[in-house]
């Protein structure tokens, strides 16, 4: 049957890390990009999710396996400077720093170096103040167009809420026009940057819209629950 499984497992990794590699590729299977090394794009975008912030994990199901997660953190400059500390050296030690001859990198350098020289990030008060909690997302496409990604994220907005988040960013790049029809189509607004990065676009929801749109109906309880494919499109 098909679900979500209200907690990550740690047997979920390879599956998560997986889904990670077949959209790497700006929503296309990018194994073809990490021949040498296939784990390290799952370093990069799950794996300091499930280490760091597993409480937010939560994986898609259905007969053929997993087939999509949503991983949160509550507060992400708090993460970011975890990720800094804790899981950062882990991937260095894991991982070689590239040649300095830059035209000779493959995709596994790129991404490697990010480990051994990661820019300090620092949450600008426009997110940190009304978003601070972020979300990552991911479904195969046989998950796609069935209301799944709605459900995943209902349930990691009903944890972050119940552990006092004050709301939710994404950040997504503007050329990605399926994902962004997708936020927007469930209320998140476009977030004006005093600076805005290039190739780079934020959204945002608080949990007083959400309270709003609902009026005095609450979230529907998820933890420790399962929601069969049915019960939420």
């Amino acid at each position: 049957s098909s679900g979500i499984n209200a907690e990550y497992g740690a047997t979920d990794q390879e599956d998560l890390y997986k889904i990670c590699l077949l959209n790497a590729d700006n929503g296309q299977d990018g194994t073809h990009l990490f021949p040498d090394h296939p784990d390290i794009i799952g370093d990069r975008g799950v794996g300091p999710y499930l280490e760091l912030s597993p409480d937010l994990a939560y994986v898609l199901t259905d007969d053929a396996g997993v087939c999509g997660y949503v991983l949160g953190v509550l507060d992400t400059q708090k993460f970011y400077d975890d990720v800094y500390e804790k899981w950062l050296p882990r991937m260095c030690k894991k991982y070689s720093s590239p040649q300095p001859d830059k035209s000779s990198w493959t995709s596994t350098d790129e991404v490697a170096n990010g480990f051994h020289n990661p820019p300090k990030v620092l949450i600008p008060a426009c997110l940190s103040g009304p978003y601070p909690s972020h979300i990552r997302f991911n479904l195969l496409p046989r998950a796609q167009g069935k209301g799944m990604g709605e459900s995943l994220i209902t349930c990691v907005m009903e944890s972050l809420k119940q552990k006092g988040s004050r709301g939710v960013h994404w950040d997504i790049s503007p050329e990605h026009i399926r994902h962004l029809n997708f936020y927007t189509s469930l209320g998140f607004t476009t977030i004006e940057m005093s600076s805005q990065p290039a190739n780079q676009l934020f959204l945002g929801k608080t949990f007083a819209q959400i309270q709003e749109e609902l009026g005095e109906e609450e979230l529907p309880e998820t933890s420790g629950e399962r929601l069969e494919e049915g019960e939420k499109q």
